[in-house]
């Protein structure tokens, strides 16, 4: 057994289920979806029996147990799911699992969800107990390329024809928001039935529900794409995120990139070490080709203005003091335009 994708675990469902399964993940359609796929085959399989332990912080891990040793009057097989919220079972809950999943009984499915999750959580003890015995299954929210696919393969699901300019165009209002998307695509097939939805279509019917995040700003900024950061600069300012959090994200990658620009030549050591990862180091060698030492330097020093006016303890370069955006904006245009800041 093994860890699997959303659609191999489709799959894997069609040909019987495994003992027990581990939903990982902060994309929470995808998690929703596979769980209740995996709910629905048990069902079809005879267990008839649900029970959900919420496992936080505080919860007796010794429930886990006794809830597998209770006889039940209604049904012969029972599916018990264990939800982490911040998908971290802690050291009795990690050892609790390893040992449940490794003495499973024959008449017990155990689902756990975990809303959360580091991928450093990937090699973990007891998420490969759960590996050895039966499936891990990692949501992850589509990449901005990944997008269109995604959307087209659920407008094909549902049997919705759309034309090739307005799957971009719903793309691009909906993407890192896959609930809305699902719901926007869901009305839209009531509107239009068998008709093929233009971009047109989308401009009047679908709101721009993008939901963006700091790691997208910092991927947009690293790959020099100024219209796309700021755009997800101001989706960030009408979620109400905190310029703070913008700020440090920007100055994690600005330190990130002071540290392989001094080294002038790194190694693939040196990525590893700064905790890159090799799909990411493409974009920190496209901002690294931009901009020298000296240039990072000056936009590092830029950070620490910009600090200040979110503190309000300066008005900062033509921006009023208590408009911190307004300066964060400049700061990105400096990072992709070559003039100086």
């Amino acid at each position: 057994m093994a860890k699997l994708t959303t659609q191999q675990l489709q799959v894997q469902l069609a040909e019987g289920l495994a003992p027990c399964y581990l939903v990982a993940g902060d994309e929470p359609l995808q998690l929703q979806e596979c769980a209740d796929a995996i709910r629905r085959q048990a069902k079809a399989a005879g267990y008839g029996e649900r029970e959900v332990l919420h496992a936080d912080g505080r919860f007796d891990w010794t429930r886990l147990f006794a809830s597998a040793g209770t006889l039940s009057l209604f049904a012969d097989k029972r599916l018990i799911e264990v939800h982490l919220p911040d998908g971290k079972p802690g050291a009795k809950g990690a050892r609790a699992l390893s040992e449940f999943v490794s003495a499973l009984p024959q008449d017990v499915l155990l689902l756990v969800m975990a809303h959360q999750w580091q991928g450093s959580s990937d090699k973990s003890k007891w998420v490969q107990a759960f590996q050895d015995c039966g499936h891990f299954i990692r949501v992850y929210a589509p990449r901005r390329e990944e997008m269109p696919a995604w959307i087209r393969n659920r407008c094909e699901q549902v049997g919705l024809q759309v034309s090739n300019d307005a799957l971009m165009q719903l793309a691009a209002r909906l993407e890192g928001n896959l609930l809305a998307a699902a719901q926007e695509i869901e009305k839209l097939k009531m509107r239009f039935g068998d008709q093929t939805v233009t971009v047109q279509d989308v401009a009047d019917q679908v709101a721009d529900n993008a939901r963006f995040d700091v790691f997208r700003l910092t991927d947009a900024l690293l790959a020099g794409h100024l219209f796309r950061a700021l755009r997800v600069l101001r989706g960030l300012r009408a979620n109400d995120l905190s310029p703070v959090v913008v700020h440090w994200a920007l100055e994690r990658e600005s330190r990130t990139l002071l540290k392989l620009a001094a080294m002038r030549r790194p190694r693939p050591a040196d990525y590893r070490q700064l905790g890159i990862w090799p799909q990411r180091q493409a974009l920190i060698n496209q901002a690294l080709a931009r901009l020298d030492y000296s240039r990072l330097v000056q936009l590092h020093a830029g950070l620490a203005e910009l600090d200040r006016v979110i503190k309000g303890q300066s008005r900062g370069q033509d921006s009023a003091l208590g408009q911190p955006w307004l300066a964060i904006e400049r700061w990105l245009v400096a990072f992709i335009s070559p003039r100086q800041i």
